[in-house]
């Protein structure tokens, strides 16, 4: 148990976290394998940080599907053709 809290006075130090981050580190794996493997969307929490940096525009939704259908299109023509 000293170990434990311990560990948790360091990471709150090293890591600048409030004692609720604290608390509720060790439920993080938890929480992501309940989303993501379980396919429990409501339990669970979906990590987004890693690709959220690559993000360099945000069209609206009729761009979005034309682009959809318009390189669709092209990848049909292009495997279609002799």
């Amino acid at each position: 148990m000293v170990d434990l809290v311990r560990e948790a006075l360091a990471m709150r130090r090293r890591h600048g976290l409030s004692w609720s981050e604290v608390m509720l580190a060790p439920s993080a794996p938890m929480l992501t394998r309940a989303c993501l493997v379980e396919g429990r969307l409501e339990a669970g929490v979906l990590p987004t940080g890693q690709v959220v940096g690559l993000v360099e525009e945000l069209p609206g939704v009729e761009e979005l599907v034309g682009r959809i259908v318009s390189e669709a299109e092209e990848t049909i023509r292009r495997l279609s053709a002799p």
